[in-house]
């Protein structure tokens, strides 16, 4: 019996995973947030320019993705979420890009833009 009761916790919490994940074209649009808020605190041009390349290219990745997602106004969808990523990061202040979290976000929207072969590097 007690094993019977774990093997159903197990497969509950299993569902409970997939259920709970956000989607794709969310994700998206926090990572433009995310070199949003990057690209305010660059002073270097050259710099700033890269991170609005990858802004631009979050974006135009999260519509088309809210797009296949059914979602009814794309372009609106992903602007809220994105305006609601950077914020997030805005209220944490200036100091919050030398953060470990910040590298930790930075990370895994590399590695997502990898898997979803998003090119975040101008030619």
């Amino acid at each position: 019996m007690k094993q019977l009761v774990m093997q159903s916790i197990v497969f509950i919490i299993g569902l409970s995973g997939p259920l709970a994940a956000q989607p794709f074209s969310k994700s998206m649009a926090e990572c433009a947030g995310l070199y949003q808020f990057g690209a305010a605190f660059m002073t270097d041009p050259e710099r700033a320019y890269l991170f609005d390349f990858g802004q631009a290219k979050w974006i135009n990745a999260a519509v088309l993705q809210a797009q296949t997602e059914g979602v009814a106004d794309p372009a609106a969808y992903v602007a809220t979420a994105q305006a609601a990523k950077y914020q997030e990061w805005t209220d944490r202040g200036a100091m919050a890009v030398f953060s470990e979290d910040m590298g930790d976000w930075f990370d895994y929207c590399r590695s997502f833009a990898e898997a979803r072969g998003i090119d975040l590097h101008p030619d």
